[in-house]
């Protein structure tokens, strides 16, 4: 059978059977305005809000975007506001029935969404029977979002501290020891600085065999001379160790002083473009859309049993 006659024989039926199809339309047009009533299915409000990422450090190729999602879906945060707004009393879950747990967090979920924007921001969604607890439940997870992003990076903050911390202590006996070796040179071979004293007591030195002196000055520039010869070198390697040791400490403390303050910042890590209100109007159902596919779907099981019987009549 071509397609027109097909459509031919649906009109004609239709015209036949207008008025059981009228019958029909009103029927389903009652029973959804019925069953989509609050009494057969509960309203939902929602509440949204939309963030920015703020101040999070990128890790691999994902954007600060992406890793702001990865932390508000985390299940700690799902936990914590499911134990702070007890939502298992909430949406009526029977925490001794069998799979519990399963059905709470399919509940959460259910009314959860959050997902990224085309303006890469993050929205959040948050449907509820309660206005006021979509609205408290959006705010939590900003809440917590930022809470949980703060511990973090204080924790890897702590980490530099207490790495930095245990290398200046070593760069410390470092220097203590550098110090004590110096201070033994200086006092045993009367060696102060070796650049300004090798060209002084060089100088003295060959004044002294020029004339020939052989008194107590003499002999004790001859004797520095001497100590310069032997320990001079090693005199100034020492300074020149205890100079990049300092240097070396000094980068080491400012490194542990920016750690130790960043375990002390409260930064916050979204900004809110579009804050959560409480919803006056409910979202869920709309009633509008179960009524007119309600009545279009009664009429096409209609007719597609008037044409089977028509069929079925003619065999």
């Amino acid at each position: 059978m071509s397609v027109d006659n097909l459509n031919i024989d649906m009109l004609s039926l239709i015209k036949r059977k207008f008025k059981l199809f009228l019958i029909v339309a009103v029927v389903a047009l009652i029973s959804s305005v019925v069953f989509s009533s609050s009494f057969f299915i509960t309203p939902k409000y929602k509440s949204d809000a939309a963030l920015y990422a703020s101040n999070i450090d990128s890790y691999s190729n994902e954007s600060s975007t992406e890793q702001l999602l990865q932390f508000l879906e985390g299940n700690d945060i799902r936990d914590s506001i499911i134990k702070k707004f007890n939502l298992a009393s909430h949406y009526e879950i029977d925490s001794a029935s069998e799979g519990y747990f399963h059905k709470l967090n399919n509940e959460f979920i259910g009314n959860i969404s959050i997902g990224k924007t085309s303006y890469e921001s993050v929205n959040i969604e948050v449907f509820d029977k309660d206005p006021l607890m979509a609205k408290n439940i959006v705010d939590e997870f900003i809440y917590q979002v930022n809470i949980k992003i703060r511990k973090l990076h204080q924790s890897k903050a702590q980490e530099v501290v207490l790495i930095r911390k245990n290398q200046l202590a070593e760069k410390q006996m470092l220097l203590d020891t550098l110090e004590a070796q110096i201070k033994r040179h200086a006092t045993k071979y009367g060696l102060l600085d070796y650049t300004e004293q090798s060209r002084e007591v060089t100088a003295a030195y060959m004044e002294i065999l020029a004339k020939g002196s052989n008194n107590s000055g003499s002999k004790k520039a001859q004797e520095l001379f001497e100590n310069m010869t032997k320990e001079g070198r090693h005199f100034h390697d020492l300074h020149q160790q205890l100079s990049l040791a300092r240097d070396d400490y000094n980068k080491i403390l400012i490194d542990y002083e920016l750690a130790l303050n960043d375990t002390k910042k409260k930064l916050t890590y979204t900004n809110t473009i579009v804050y959560p209100e409480v919803a006056d109007k409910k979202s869920y159902p709309i009633r509008w859309i179960i009524v007119v596919m309600s009545l279009l779907a009664s009429l096409l099981f209609t007719l597609i049993i008037l044409l089977i019987k028509q069929r079925l009549n003619h065999i």
